[in-house]
């Protein structure tokens, strides 16, 4: 028995497919096609062998209560789904084709690659990898059921930008593509409410850091621009989704977030002195102040200079640069390098 499945191409990549399975999936669709300006839709019909039949089923429920019925709207091409039962009762969601269990076979095909390089693979060790692989495969399908493909979202950034302009104006959002493979490469928002409320109620300090994205998937970084508020309270002010963490990408970055700003106020720049951050904060912003975090500082310390000296020693130079980096008058920050340099005079010039 065979049923039929239907299936889209997404108009910017050509060779995605995405299935259609009620009237949400239909709607998302005709949003994609729409914010691209594509007038054609690629739809395609799958025949698909049926597993409704499966043993398994027949041991369960004589009937599958899974139905989809749809009519051509006049004489077509368009359709209607008029009503949909979206519920299995013959267990064919959580199985694969025809087998209601895992047969010796399909163990076999599975744990085959790592018996190659490890012929002692012990049979505990194969159920406990057979079992969290498959709890992620799992897991990655109820995500992609629940909130959608992550490409698929991705192909979506330019509605998404078009409609939160549309309730947030003044708002700065900043989408790129790569030329040839039509994939986004980096994405800016900075929301108007956000650029406000920098500007009436936090200080005049924006701590600049970035984080990988840690999904297997998606590659790539996360960058943002936080304040603190009178409550001494993180404000997120902008971010950006990038490839990579590279000068190029900082650039950008802050040139998007200088025309979010709502006034030339000089700003105290504060990061950890990453790739691209140090060389790129002086180019977009000549006039303000950069200031590095005083715990990278430390750990770069403690790596690169004092890896040498014995623990009592190197604690001893930390307590120097901690009153170097918090000296509140030009005599005390002399003193207190001086003695840095009466220790170690390779310190003092790492410091400087």
């Amino acid at each position: 028995m065979q049923e039929n499945l239907l299936k889209y191409l997404l108009p910017i990549d050509g060779h995605v497919e995405h299935e259609l399975h009620d009237d949400g999936d239909v709607q998302d669709m005709y949003d994609l096609h729409k914010c691209q300006g594509t007038s054609f839709i690629n739809l395609q019909i799958h025949a698909v062998d049926s597993c409704c039949l499966s043993t398994h089923a027949s041991r369960q429920s004589d009937v599958c209560l899974w139905r989809l019925h749809a009519s051509v709207i006049r004489e077509g091409p368009e359709f209607a789904i008029k009503s949909l039962n979206n519920i299995h009762s013959c267990g064919c969601d959580i199985m694969s084709d025809g087998h209601s269990r895992t047969s010796k076979k399909w163990v076999a095909n599975a744990v085959k690659g790592k018996l190659v390089d490890k012929p002692t693979y012990r049979a505990s060790k194969m159920m406990r990898d057979i079992h969290l692989d498959y709890a992620w495969w799992g897991k990655e399908v109820a995500v992609s059921s629940l909130y959608g493909d992550f490409r698929t979202s991705y192909h979506m950034l330019h509605w998404y930008s078009e409609r939160a302009l549309q309730s947030n104006s003044g708002s700065v959002f900043s989408l790129e593509v790569d030329p040839e493979t039509q994939r986004s490469k980096r994405f800016f928002i900075c929301f108007q409410a956000s650029a406000y409320g920098f500007e009436v109620g936090c200080r005049l300090m924006l701590f600049l850091d970035g984080t990988h994205i840690k999904q297997h998937r998606v590659q790539g970084v996360i960058l943002a621009a936080s304040a603190l508020n009178g409550n001494n309270e993180l404000f997120t002010v902008a971010y950006s989704i990038a490839d990579s963490k590279t000068y190029d990408n900082s650039v950008w970055f802050l040139q998007n977030l200088k025309k979010a700003l709502l006034s030339d106020r000089r700003i105290a720049f504060l990061s950890d002195r990453g790739k691209g951050m140090k060389e790129a904060i002086p180019d977009i912003f000549p006039n303000d102040h950069h200031g590095y975090y005083f715990q990278h500082i430390m750990q770069n310390l403690n790596d690169q200079c004092a890896g040498k000296y014995a623990a009592p020693f190197k604690k001893l130079l930390r307590k120097i640069l901690q009153r170097i980096a918090y000296a509140v008058t030009e005599q005390e920050y002399q003193d207190t390098l001086m003695a840095m340099e009466l220790n170690s005079a390779d310190a003092k010039e790492w410091v400087l």
